[in-house]
């Protein structure tokens, strides 16, 4: 798969009336995006992979429906509503598929992940605020994009195919995380079975997927391209193993907990629900870091062992070690179920 060019994305920002520079920016594993500069501002210009979205222009009803409920529901938080091109359209084709512009917030900042307890309890609180806000979003109005995105069976199942279709050598690379996969798969498969789905959830919940205010006072989730039908367990947890864990994402020593961040960024979350949790979603809290930490590992080693398709890699070997990360920061999160189920209490 192609992505998009500096050049495909000055061609597309045209469309949308830019005046000034077109720049990459940095990070993310799937989408690409630029700041562009337009008359009164500037536009975050995205192009959506469709080697992961097969159905882009799903994807995009479901984003321009949920910013449209959150502008009329909160229109104070300062969403980063879609732009229009020149001729109006919140959307545009080319070549190389589908096209948005959302409005770039200005003064707004990006971490990794939280540096203390405030940061920990403000960006967990910014996703709870998200979900609150679209309690009321019947979730049978949104387009099922990744359909199974978070079910653990089927992950495995893709990886126990990607076992047979690897090659030699990166079966014998991977040996001792293929290992940490059927060591731990029945641990994490019990309990993940389908329930129904009565929220709409943001689905990718990593710390990353926040922008905080420059005196780091509030932060506000964005990337709605995964907001989807699903259970709280899984933000909940996929949040708390993004914000809690120490060394960078592929660094395979990492893996650890940092207790005092766990702590503060499980209250945010929780206060930030203002006590709308129903039973159901309160049982199933305490494992979801853990699970959620196994399946994004499983989802690294597989792409690995096939190949590196789906994330984006700048080195040999990243997706293995992001897998190795992932596992180790499974079990550690294990050990503070109970942890997480004191706080609920």
């Amino acid at each position: 798969m192609q992505r998009p060019t500096l050049a495909d994305a000055q061609r597309v920002a045209a469309r949308y009336g830019v005046t000034g520079a077109v720049e990459l920016v940095a990070g993310g594993h799937i989408n690409e995006s630029f700041r562009v500069e337009v008359q009164g501002g500037s536009l975050l210009l995205q192009w959506l992979n469709p080697a992961v979205f097969p159905d882009p222009d799903a994807v995009q009803d479901n984003v321009e429906a949920v910013l449209c409920h959150l502008e009329a529901k909160d229109p104070d938080a300062g969403w980063p509503g879609p732009a229009r091109t020149l001729d109006g359209a919140l959307r545009t084709q080319d070549a190389t598929g589908l096209w948005r512009a959302l409005r770039w917030l200005p003064d707004r900042v990006q971490l990794e992940r939280p540096g203390d307890r405030h940061e920990a309890r403000c960006g967990a609180g910014g996703f709870a605020r998200f979900v609150s806000a679209l309690a009321d979003f019947d979730p049978q109005g949104l387009h099922p994009v990744l359909p199974g995105f978070h079910d653990l069976t089927a992950r495995l199942e893709a990886f126990d195919r990607a076992l047979v279709q690897a090659s030699p050598s990166r079966c014998g690379e991977a040996r001792a995380a293929v290992e940490s996969v059927l060591e731990l798969r029945e641990q994490h498969a019990q309990g993940s079975e389908p329930s129904p789905y009565s929220r709409v959830i943001h689905g990718d919940t990593k710390f990353t997927n926040l922008l905080f205010a420059a005196d780091r006072s509030t932060a506000l989730a964005v990337d709605y391209d995964t907001v989807m039908p699903g259970r709280l367990a899984w933000d909940f947890g996929d949040m708390l193993r993004s914000a809690a864990s120490t060394g960078a994402e592929d660094d395979p020593a990492g893996g650890r907990v940092r207790d005092a961040i766990l702590e503060a960024a499980a209250l945010g979350y929780l206060d930030g629900l203002e006590g709308h949790l129903s039973t159901a979603e309160r049982s199933a809290l305490p494992s979801a870091p853990a699970h959620m930490a196994f399946m994004l590992g499983v989802r690294f080693l597989t792409d690995f062992l096939l190949g590196d398709h789906y994330f984006r890699i700048r080195r040999p070997g990243q997706n293995l070690d992001r897998a190795r990360h992932q596992f180790a920061l499974a079990q550690a999160l294990a050990q503070r179920a109970d942890v997480i189920a004191r706080l609920l209490d």
